[in-house]
């Protein structure tokens, strides 16, 4: 083992190995024809549609053999049988190379090519707000080749996944993917339409030590382009803390959510951390959105998930006319997103403190938004997709 770590931190020589053997497997091992290798948020977490997928198969289909790219044994809680990899080990290319399904909420390395044999089920991490890939009119902090690398990757999938005729609009423009697409709602949003859905939002608040009497905001912003650091992206926190306690400390309790692309380390003073809780790492966001009683977001594709819980969406865009101007949008995001849009921290908290009058001035524009961005999700989606997918491969 410490041998193979020590041969990997070599990378010049590291990764042309790998990019060879997966090369050398792919063309001269079997198809495994049971196998079915999942990753979410490049291996990082045990989340979204891929997750939901994988729960919803290993009962119905024990005979199958599933692979997750883990950093962790969470996948175990659902299958204990489940074989857990790192990203980009050895093991990792070697599953990769000989697995009949790839199901995936991002790409795999954009170096690789799919064999024959192989089918590739993805389904992306969101309704598109933000203008990507090939409908940019300026890409900026990615290095110099990144869309041919991601048009590559995209040649590699079988199906790719939607929640709505926008969504797939929007994804057939910005990847140029002229493939099959099972436009019937996202998996991962199937936790909002549970039966034991009342039951799951005590266990987490219980578990994050949240007082009954409290309301929960759930902060989920994305991330930005123009934000980096040592070529990595950060979060430039624009939430006041010290004005949260003053207007609504009292109440509330705040979760804080970054993005899975972004390597800063959030600083809560230790002194608030009592209701202000960093939540970056906790494995399901969709739990998140249950615990919670309202959502602060800004350019985030979690506002079209939110949707499904029927509470109410804040929206904090601090740097609204750079963002729009810089990366642009699909939508009149001013016009329509539905919710208060606010650019400053004590502003948006003057705003919740408003309570249900968010729903009168808002209500029939949510309910519109909701019909537009999320008319397919319900109760057993994953159950739906992975069905139509695998009857999509396997008809011949």
């Amino acid at each position: 083992m410490k041998l193979q770590q020590r041969f990997r931190r070599t990378r010049k020589l590291y990764f042309p190995t790998m990019k060879f053997l997966y090369w050398f497997w792919s063309h001269f091992s079997a198809v495994k024809p049971n196998r079915i290798m999942f990753e979410s948020s490049v291996g990082k977490r045990y989340e979204d549609s891929p997750r939901v997928i994988y729960e919803a198969m290993v009962n119905l289909y024990p005979d199958l053999e599933y692979i997750w790219v883990s950093r962790d044994n969470q996948p175990l809680q659902a299958n204990p049988n489940t074989k857990i990899v790192r990203r980009l080990s050895f093991d990792y290319y070697r599953y990769l190379a000989t697995s009949r399904y790839w199901i995936n909420n991002q790409n795999f390395p954009t170096y690789l090519t799919k064999r024959k044999g192989t089918a590739y089920l993805q389904t992306w991490h969101g309704t598109p707000l933000k203008k990507m890939q090939h409908d940019q009119e300026v890409i900026s902090g990615r290095k110099p080749g990144y869309l041919k690398r991601v048009t590559h990757a995209k040649n590699q999938w079988t199906a790719l996944v939607s929640p709505s005729p926008y969504a797939t609009k929007a994804f057939r423009s910005a990847f140029q993917y002229e493939g099959p697409v099972i436009e019937k709602g996202y998996p991962r949003n199937d936790l909002f339409f549970a039966d034991d859905v009342e039951e799951t939002r005590q266990k987490i608040r219980k578990q994050l030590d949240i007082a009954a009497d409290k309301k929960v905001i759930l902060y989920a912003p994305t991330f930005r382009d123009y934000e980096k650091s040592h070529g990595r992206f950060v979060l430039d926190n624009q939430l006041d803390f010290d004005a949260f306690e003053r207007q609504l400390g009292d109440d509330y309790v705040l979760l804080m959510r970054e993005h899975v692309v972004v390597a800063s380390k959030l600083q809560i003073p230790e002194a608030m951390r009592h209701n202000i809780i960093n939540v970056s790492n906790y494995p399901s966001v969709q739990e998140l959105m249950i615990a919670s009683d309202m959502l602060i977001t800004d350019y985030s594709s979690i506002m079209f998930d939110y949707l499904d819980t029927n509470k109410p969406i804040y929206f904090f865009c601090y740097d609204l006319e750079k963002y729009l101007t810089l990366r642009g949008v699909y939508f009149d995001f001013t016009k329509e997103v539905p919710g208060p849009l606010v650019e400053s921290a004590s502003a948006l908290f003057d705003e919740i403190s408003q309570g249900d009058q968010y729903w009168q001035t808002y209500g029939e524009k949510y309910q519109a938004f909701k019909q537009k961005f999320a008319p397919h999700d319900g109760k057993h989606t994953a159950s739906i997709v992975y069905q139509t997918f695998f009857s999509m491969v396997n008809k011949h």
